[in-house]
């Protein structure tokens, strides 16, 4: 019998490629599949769920009140987890709607809710400064409206806020989504600010998770594994310099959610990233993904990308792609946002959940394309070409 105090648990976006990996993290633990509950949207896949009998599966939309408040009936802790990750520039209206206020509706709903007894809210480390000077490592602390450079449209919490509540209230003007910069950089800081003034304002009892960016199983959704796909099939040309990430394994994502749940204090943020030699840049990140692939298969020809494309090359060429997803309607697999986004250090620690939390990652980012690539084999996985968030309106 699990130890876990939990009577039923909700978590928002369980099919997707964290939340997956968490309910499976929290059967592990020794909690029931029966007091899980999962919200999903109808139409993306629940394959990664289907080895655990008795989670209930919901289908519903955050941006439902109704679907909400049923999927939060007699939920003592929720995990909210629901995101939408594309760096397509021609979606970013629905983004924002997902992100900033499928967030807010959650909250809100949970204010209602007298069996809510603990959120746990899955942010990013994107809603973070970029550290200084390069190369440092970001903390809870670096904020987003006084780093240089600047990965966020907004220079303060009450601009952001501001915005998103005149969006809110339909009295932000028609064009509103070109104020947004980088789609999901700033959908998800704004939700970030919202889910600090609920704590603030209303007292909810929410910890915010700032995960860095995931690999490893359970990726039905193909997010970051796309970076895997493309050296697998020698379909990534090269990158742009510059840029770097903190690699995570997913099952580490996991288990500091759990944690974050157990032991964290609601309104603080913690972030969740790997072992500080997995802070790497955009190179060292595919070259690590081609040697792990040809120990996988070593009659297959792994060519891994050693050139760096300048910066006004890749955006260009990103230009280029934009006029053609337009024109053609289809999903825009590279975006001058996803170039600049790409640009960015971004190294961060875990340096705050692992004194206060206990948190410690176990898994390196190597082990993490082993595991991704064997959970990708054993899906019929390794021949998609496009990651599913960019196909979702």
């Amino acid at each position: 019998m699990s130890n876990i105090p939990f009577e039923k648990v909700l978590v928002t976006g369980g099919t997707g490629h964290l939340g997956t990996a968490l309910v499976h993290h929290l059967v592990r633990q020794g909690l029931p599949p029966q007091i899980i509950r999962v919200l999903y949207l109808a139409g993306t896949p629940t394959e990664g769920l289907a080895d655990l009998p008795g989670v209930e599966l919901v289908t519903g939309n955050v941006l439902s009140e109704s679907d909400v408040k049923s999927a939060l009936q007699g939920v003592t802790h929720l995990f909210h987890m629901v995101g939408n990750t594309t760096f397509d520039p021609f979606k970013k209206k629905g983004q924002w709607l997902v992100n900033v206020e499928g967030t807010r509706n959650v909250l809100e709903a949970c204010r209602n809710e007298p069996s809510i007894r603990k959120i746990v809210y899955t942010s990013t480390v994107n809603t973070l400064g970029i550290p200084s000077p390069a190369g440092a490592l970001g903390t809870e602390e670096t904020s987003p409206y006084s780093s240089n450079p600047r990965m966020h449209s907004f220079d303060s919490p009450e601009a952001i806020l501001r915005f998103a509540d005149e969006v809110h209230a339909g009295t932000a003007p028609a064009n509103w989504a070109s104020r947004i910069g980088i789609g999901y950089f700033d959908s998800k800081l704004a939700a970030q600010e919202i889910v600090t003034r609920y704590y603030r304002d209303h007292h909810l009892p929410v910890v915010s998770v700032l995960p860095g960016t995931s690999f490893g199983p359970y990726d039905h959704m193909v997010g970051n594994g796309i970076y895997l796909l493309r050296v697998y099939h020698n379909a990534m040309p090269g990158y742009t310099p510059g840029g770097g990430y903190p690699l995570t394994h997913v099952c580490d994502q996991a288990t500091g959610h759990l944690l974050a749940m157990t032991r964290g204090k609601p309104g603080e943020r913690y972030i969740i990233t790997g072992r500080a030699e997995d802070n790497m840049t955009m190179g060292d990140m595919l070259r690590t993904i081609g040697e792990v692939l040809r120990e996988k298969e070593p009659g297959r020809k792994i060519k891994i990308p050693s050139r760096e494309i300048p910066m006004a090359v890749a955006s260009f060429g990103a230009a280029l792609y934009e006029i053609y997803a337009r024109l053609f309607k289809k999903p825009c697999l590279l975006s001058r946002d996803a170039v600049r986004a790409g640009s960015f250090l971004s190294y961060y620690t875990y340096a705050k959940a692992e004194r206060d939390l206990g948190y410690v990652p176990k898994r390196t980012f190597r082990q993490a394309i082993g595991d991704m690539f064997d959970y990708y084999q054993a899906h019929d996985l390794l021949d998609v070409k496009e990651r599913l968030a960019d196909k979702l309106k």
